[in-house]
This record gives structure tokens, sequence and C-alpha cells, in this order.
């Protein structure tokens, strides 16, 4: 597991950070002698990726508490701070102020839960631990997937098995992969999913791709000038816009479950809707108009002569037509199989422990 560890006596003060106290802030040794204990006050539960914040108290050698301030007044400095504090945990980073953000991989509280602690640096021998218990019902359990414009949409496989853990007696794990992307896991206590429809799994055909665009229209010739002038030329109208792309077909699900449970594949709502239609090309830019040619003199009359009207622009093209929507692929493929065979190799050092320590059939949830 990874151990992610912080001392923050020893990070650099930020222009944000204008509560914490100088980097020579130190207790007072006196006060460190006299504590025996720390405690840490952190919720009982919390889903994996969320954040939350924690305190943090010092019990005397009489049995008064005082607490770790957050914050820092150089006009009355605090007794004691959490920068005397070196906090750590295998499955979350210690935030400032004293707070936590958990792992955001539920298999890495699903054995032992997120344990934080808690070490005065002063007296490294006093230390605090606290234990949040793992609570997976705000987890998603629900995935889109979609292919490339105009492809089929990608192959999802999705695997489920219900396991024991030190929190949860029937502990749902599902495996969801992406191609030949390594597989990503939520987690559920099997007592509080509905009995059908739990994940939702969406492999989408890619859209289509758009029409080209329309050819502009040819810019009207200039008319000659002279006496009498010509008119110039009218544009050209632009041309029209391409098709779009047929969106891709809808892609395909497959859901492999234990051959003792097969009803976990109940749990699986599994889509292949296929993709939308390119939209349709615009069309051209209509052509310029020409412009008329300059009027001349009259040799006969000596009189200026009017110069040629402008030609007429051309017409802006129509937009092409929108692609076809793709087909929706087939109904998801089933597979049961013995449960040890059901999570692909190599398994998450975590994962395999819970299927080791499974006992028993679990019963429908």
């Amino acid at each position: 597991m990874r151990l992610r560890s912080v001392t923050f006596v020893a990070l650099a003060a930020t222009a944000a950070c204008a509560h914490r106290p100088p980097a020579d802030f130190a207790p007072d040794p006196g006060l460190v002698a006299r504590i025996r204990e720390i405690r840490i006050s952190a919720p009982a539960s919390a889903c994996p990726g969320a954040s939350f914040g924690a305190t943090y108290t010092a019990v005397l050698d009489d049995g008064s508490y005082i607490p770790f301030a957050t914050t820092y007044d150089k006009n009355h400095p605090p007794r004691l701070h959490i920068v005397f504090l070196e906090r750590h945990s295998d499955t979350a980073t210690p935030l400032e102020g004293g707070g936590w953000s958990l792992d955001v991989d539920p298999l890495m509280s699903a054995l032992d839960g997120f344990h934080l602690t808690a070490t005065l640096l002063a007296k490294p021998s006093v230390t605090a631990t606290a234990a949040v218990a793992p609570d997976y019902s705000c987890l998603p359990h629900a995935f889109g997937f979609q292919g490339d414009f105009g492809r089929e949409g990608p192959d999802v496989t999705v695997r489920l098995g219900i396991v024991r853990s030190p929190f949860y007696p029937r502990l749902i794990v599902a495996g969801i992969q992406v191609g030949q992307a390594p597989p990503f896991y939520t987690l559920a206590d099997a007592n509080a999913v509905p009995p059908a429809d739990w994940i939702i799994v969406e492999s989408k055909g890619g859209r289509g791709t758009r029409g080209t665009r329309g050819s502009a229209g040819t810019a009207g010739g200039p008319g000659q000038n002279g006496c009498p002038p010509s008119d110039g030329g009218n544009g050209g109208d632009g041309g029209p816009g391409g098709a779009g792309g047929a969106g891709g077909p809808g892609g395909h699900v497959t859901v492999i479950v234990p051959a003792g449970d097969p009803f976990l594949a109940g749990l699986v709502d599994a889509r292949t809707p296929g993709g939308e239609g390119g939209p349709g090309g615009a069309g051209g830019e209509p052509g310029k108009a020409g412009k008329g040619g300059a009027g001349g003199t009259d040799a006969r009359t000596g009189q200026p002569c009017p110069s040629g009207r402008d030609g007429l622009a051309g017409r802006l093209g129509t937009a092409g037509p929108n692609g076809a929507p793709g087909q929706p692929g087939a109904r998801p493929q089933i597979l049961t199989v013995p449960l040890r065979d059901v999570f692909q190799a190599p398994l998450p050092p975590v994962l395999q422990q819970l299927l080791d320590g499974r006992r028993g059939p679990p019963g429908p949830p």
C-alpha cells in the first residue's frame, strides 16, 4: 500500500496561508513534557475520495485538554497548533487545516478502512490513531462509454461477485473493464442495493462525423470600363454541404458472474445505443458580385457615361442532411463461471484477500 506522509512544519509558507505560524514556531517544552496522549476526532465513516475535517486534542498529565489550533494569531499565539503534528496514512492524504482526503480507490479501504495517524513532532512517543469505516453508498454506479467518431461502441466487461469484509458481511465487488484498459472497481453493501439494475453500463456508438462544407460560389467578374461600360457579373451560388456521417453502432457488453450466484447478472442494466448521426455540412459561401465597369466620356457628345451596374451576389449554399443514427448493439452476453475465475488476473492484492476469505455462499440481495 502507498504511504503518504507530510510534516507541515517543513512546508513553505505561501500568501494563501496567511494564518500559518512562522517557521520557527515551536511548542513550550514544559507543555510538551506534560502531554501524555493525543486524541483525533474524525467521522465514523466516509466515502472513498471524500474529504473531511478532523480535530486534535492533547491530554495533559492532570487530565485537562488543549486543542490543536488550525489558525495562527501572532498577537495571541496558540499553545498548540497542528503544525506540531506529523500526520500520515496509507489510504488518505493530510490536508492543511487538519483535514484528510481519502483514497478514491474503494478497494484500498475494503479490508482495514481508513487509518489516520498523528504524531507529536516534539515527542514522537505520543502518537494517536483513528479508524474511519468505509461507506460505499455514495460511490457511482452509472458508467457511460462511447466509441470514436462513426465507430462502434467499446467492448465493456462487467464482473460481479459477493465477498465478506470486516465491514460488510456481504459486499458486492463490481469490476468494469473497457477494451484492454485495466479494470476499475466499485463496491456496495449487498443488503442495500436494489434487486435489479443497480449498475448502469452504456456502450454507445460514436457520433457521426460532420459533413464537409459546401464549396464557395465563384465571384462575378468585373464589368469592362468604357462608354457604355458593361455590368458586373453575378456571383455564383455556394455549393451544398455534404451529408453528415452515420453514427456508429452500439457496442458489446459482457456480464460475468459466479455460477453459484447467477442472479447477480440482474444487477446490471446494459445499454448499447447507436451513436447520433453527424450534422450536415454548412452550405458554401455565396460568390461576390462583380463590380460594374466605370463609365467613360462619350466621344460624340463629350458627356460622361453612367457606370455599369454591379452584378448580383450568389446565394448561400444549402446545408447538408444529417447523418443516420447508428444501429443499437446486441443484447448483453451473460457468462457464469466459478467464482475464482470471475475476476481477471492479475488481481489487486486486496481483492485477492477478499476472495480468499470468502466463507460460504451468500444469499440473494
